[in-house]
């Protein structure tokens, strides 16, 4: 075998790249572990490498590939344990993105407004979803929430208009779906509808709590039937439902968050009942 062949092949078996590549890669080290923090490369197909100088690359900073265009492919390496908040915001043009088993965290909107996204596979070793983590990806249809999540920030799938199912793995000890709704274990809390599925909806009987955020950004939504036994309804529930038309509000409420109707712009008429002893600052049409 020749000597470039065989340097070739090293390369490729220990997960270092060559010097040219690694230079399009900013870093910071701390405790003999290395964070990508910015890529300068000029776009294309990258793949970001898994040891600098010699050192474990184990996590995607802030903000790190945010609104390149120009990245078509990115491939994140095994040995990834945490992907920084908006690290991949913005890139329009990606097609795909395959998360290493072994990632534990997705932070806050880490591949939101990703629009070619029409997939993604959450692997078992995520523990966190940040807030808006894949929030206006408009072509993402389903999402598979595996056993191993404990935590989903607000707004994890905000405006994802195609998006018409949030399922969750049956051994998921936090969470769990009904009908594509993400809810808690209990199914006392309404955590999530997705954006894309239209038409009326009624919450069962099993909620107490809308969550912040529950409804938000769901163009397609036309109604709402509220159960009574919902204590509290939260921040923004139902901010952006440009197409909602009625929802009543039972006695059963104690809690308005605030804006909970904001942008909500074809409902008409919204009675806060005599019940609500919090009710937080709205902005029409809320009031």
């Amino acid at each position: 075998m020749k000597p470039k062949t065989l340097l070739c092949l090293a390369l490729v078996l220990s997960g270092a790249l060559p010097a040219v590549a690694q230079a399009q890669f900013k870093y910071t080290t701390n405790n003999g572990a290395i964070t990508i923090t910015k890529y300068t490369g000029s776009g294309g197909a990258v793949t970001i490498p898994s040891i600098i100088n010699g050192l474990p690359v184990t996590s995607i900073g802030k903000s790190a590939f945010a609104y390149r265009t120009n990245l078509t492919n990115v491939t994140i390496p095994n040995g990834i344990i945490s992907i920084g908040r908006s690290a991949f915001e913005g890139c329009s043009s990606l097609n795909s993105v395959t998360i290493p088993n072994g990632v534990t965290s997705i932070g806050d909107g880490a591949f939101s407004y990703y629009l070619n996204l029409t997939s993604i596979t959450i692997p078992n070793s995520v523990t966190n979803i940040g807030g808006g983590a894949f929030a206006l990806c408009i072509n993402l249809t389903h999402v598979m929430i595996p056993n191993g999540v404990t935590s989903i920030g607000n707004d994890a799938f905000y405006s994802c208009s195609n998006l018409t199912a949030i399922t969750v793995d049956s051994n998921n000890p936090d969470f769990s779906s009904v009908d594509g709704i993400l809810f808690d274990k209990s199914q006392t809390k309404l955590i999530e509808y997705p954006a894309g599925k239209a038409g009326s909806y009624t919450i069962p009987n099993s909620v107490n709590n809308i969550a912040d955020c529950a409804f938000r950004g769901c163009p397609k939504l036309i109604s709402v039937t509220i159960p009574n036994g919902v204590t509290s309804i939260g921040d923004e529930a139902f901010e952006g439902c440009g197409r909602l038309t009625s929802v009543t509000i039972p006695n059963s409420v104690t809690n308005i968050g605030n804006c909970v109707f904001l942008c909500s712009t074809n409902l008409n008429n919204i009675v806060f009942p005599k019940s609500a002893t919090h009710i937080g600052y709205q902005e029409p049409p809320a009031l």
